[in-house]
């Protein structure tokens, strides 16, 4: 079963059916997070996971409020996973067919827009041949009115669902880290997150797997992108002690 998904199971488990001073130390400093002034210590909390593939993976309640939270777990977090034949659409709805060609070359990594080349590249060779087509849409990704609907798509709505996540915690029982929405969005907003890679701000493209050799045994896999926060922990450290 995917290890991830024990985690939340875990975590709402461990939350459901209890209260405020039941909890560990952890625990209660996220639900203070959470709940701040309408947390009542007298009153139970309740947790369970949601189901489907959206964004949120538990959602808490207490004291009439619930409170929707992604859940993560170690390194290399990947957050959002698409078939390019729904996103790239969406792309070219939000930055215009000139730039989703420039994704289109990117992703294929044959020289061409339409998955027609004779030769495909890796991933690093993808990065150093396509430097140009990397600038613009970078340029144009993390345009504040573009980011703010991609953060929207990959970490809080998604593309399935309306219901939007409040938090993101990052951790298991005993440790964790945590932002709200609203901090995340502040801290990419005010940072600086220039790499050489396709990204959006902290987040980043690639192809889940580009077949350059024609021989994966599950070839599909190169028409899927993934987004990753390969630094996620760390950035919420820096929004936690920053907001302290």
């Amino acid at each position: 079963m995917n290890d991830g998904f024990v985690n939340e199971n875990i975590l709402a488990k461990y939350i459901n059916n209890h209260k405020f001073n039941e909890y560990n130390t952890n625990i209660k400093s996220f639900l203070k997070f959470l709940f701040d002034s309408n947390l009542k210590p007298a009153l139970p909390f309740k947790a369970e996971q949601k189901a489907g593939q959206i964004k949120p993976d538990i959602v808490i309640k207490h004291n009439g409020i619930q409170k929707f939270i992604s859940i993560k777990k170690g390194s290399g977090n990947s957050v959002h996973q698409e078939k390019i034949e729904v996103f790239f659409p969406y792309v070219e709805s939000i930055i215009g067919r000139r730039e989703l060609n420039n994704l289109k070359i990117f992703h294929y990594g044959d020289d061409s827009i339409n998955d027609t080349g004779a030769i495909r590249y890796n991933a690093v060779e993808c990065k150093t041949r396509y430097q140009k087509e990397i600038r613009e849409l970078n340029n144009s990704f993390n345009t504040w009115a573009h980011l703010t609907k991609f953060l929207d798509r990959f970490l809080f709505i998604g593309n399935i669902s309306s219901i939007a996540v409040d938090a993101v915690y990052h951790g298991t029982i005993s440790a964790g880290l945590w932002a709200s929405r609203e901090e995340i969005i502040d801290y990419i907003r005010e940072n600086n997150f220039d790499v050489n890679a396709v990204h959006f701000g902290p987040l980043s493209y690639q192809v889940w797997g580009r077949n350059e050799k024609r021989t994966a045994k599950y070839p599909d896999r190169r028409y899927v992108m993934q987004i990753k926060w390969g630094n996620l922990a760390n950035d919420l450290k820096n929004i936690r002690e920053r907001n302290k």
